[in-house]
């Protein structure tokens, strides 16, 4: 909004967020390495999964929990993952073997130090 306004077009921020997004996202297809890992939305009570580009830290996608049944889906409709690199999680493990049978899982090493 702050910046809207420079170029004499007034606009709320409200107004500009609404605009940002409906623009499309831009099509990319799936990195050759990919990590996945949860997050709290709100501390021991709801939690999602972030997919990222292990290898440039962008983000790829997030999901709303942090079930084999939403990754796995994820990961069969965006193929071409070959590297995943994921938390000790027993059910981001399976949810991978399952999708991506030949990809190869690598368990971080923040996840392993504890």
């Amino acid at each position: 909004a702050r910046l809207a306004g420079l170029p004499a077009v007034p606009v709320s921020r409200s107004t500009a967020l609404r605009r940002l997004r409906r623009l499309p996202v831009p099509a990319s297809p799936v990195p050759r390495v990919i990590g996945v890992d949860d997050f709290a939305l709100r501390r021991r009570h709801r939690y999602a999964t972030i997919i990222t580009d292990a290898q440039t830290g962008r983000r790829v996608a997030v999901l709303p929990d942090r079930e084999a049944a939403t990754l796995e889906p994820w990961l069969r409709e965006h193929p071409g993952a070959e590297v995943v690199c994921r938390d000790g999680s027993a059910t981001y493990a399976e949810a991978v073997r399952r999708a991506l049978p030949d990809a190869v899982q690598v368990s971080d090493r923040w996840q392993c130090a504890m």
